[in-house]
């Protein structure tokens, strides 16, 4: 355990370096900070496709038409066959007569030109709401191979392409935060460790001198360590920051964006603080052992 003066030391030490190397140290989290917020706007795309894609997916529902002559026990009798399909939340039935004024509501001003019809054309349908987790275009197909196949169905109705474009789209946008994650965690702790490195030269006679003392290594990189976590909680402050300022800024116009929640940016700016201690710890290993070779 340290004695009180060396936690006094060690703390005074870890925010020394911000008034020693003011340069160098917000040339490195500026550096950080539009790294890092190259991150949390991709991630924020991420998250509001997701948020789409859940939206659209509420919107999924499947068409059921049945042929033309059909008498009205074998129609009925569709209905709980329908509803024991597993995926499907509730079946509704939807008459001729129904779906003719479904159609006129829709076409509105133009719902005159229906009137040169001699009959209806529409024939009978059941419409079927799936359950939340049925509503992915794997389970959608599931359900419609196993509905195709009934001699009373005609053809069966849903928005694959719009499902399609949605899942194709969030996983690409996933990809991409996952990759640029990687860069950015990659050219952080490249940057903290050779600022690291950089300090840990300049201070290399008062490492020297502490270690005749008999200062460990772990007393000698507390201070480093803890400049590295400070260095990355402040650039992830700034991403985030930045971030905040431009969504309030253009909220007007993007309206229905999503932002962070403070659970999500409490956690982004522990991510870029375990990002500067990932960096400086890098940066001391290598010193430190260096040092004891010299």
């Amino acid at each position: 355990m340290f004695k009180k003066a060396q936690v006094a030391y060690l703390i005074r030490e870890s925010f020394a370096g911000f008034h020693r190397r003011k340069l160098t140290t917000g040339v490195t989290i500026l550096i950080m900070g539009s790294a890092l917020l190259v991150l949390a706007i991709l991630t924020l795309a991420t998250l509001n496709m997701g948020n789409m894609l859940e939206k659209a997916r509420a919107g999924i529902d499947m068409r059921v038409f049945l042929h033309e002559g059909l008498q009205n026990e074998q129609m009925a009798e569709l209905q709980p066959r329908l509803m024991v399909i597993p995926g499907v939340q509730s079946v509704t039935w939807i008459s001729p007569e129904t779906a003719l004024a479904q159609f006129k509501e829709s076409l509105g001003e133009d719902a005159e030109i229906l009137g040169l019809l001699d009959s209806n054309p529409l024939p009978a349908s059941y419409h079927l709401i799936l359950t939340p987790d049925a509503r992915h275009l794997k389970a959608v197909e599931a359900i419609h191979a196993e509905i195709a196949v009934w001699a009373e169905v005609s053809e069966i109705l849903f928005n694959q392409g719009w499902i399609d474009a949605l899942e194709t789209w969030n996983f690409r946008f996933q990809m991409a935060s996952l990759a640029v994650g990687l860069i950015v965690f990659l050219a952080a702790v490249f940057v903290i460790s050779n600022t690291v490195k950089l300090t840990m030269a300049a201070s290399a006679r008062v490492i020297q001198i502490q270690k005749l003392v008999g200062a460990t290594n772990t007393f000698i990189r507390i201070p480093y360590l803890c400049e590295g976590m400070i260095q990355g909680m402040l650039a992830g402050i700034l991403a985030m920051g930045l971030l905040g300022l431009a969504g309030w800024f253009l909220d007007d116009r993007l309206g229905g964006v999503i932002f962070f929640s403070p659970q999500q940016i409490f956690g982004f700016i522990l991510f870029c603080i375990v990002l500067g201690l990932t960096g400086s710890f890098s940066a001391m290993r290598k010193y430190l052992t260096m040092q004891s070779e010299m």
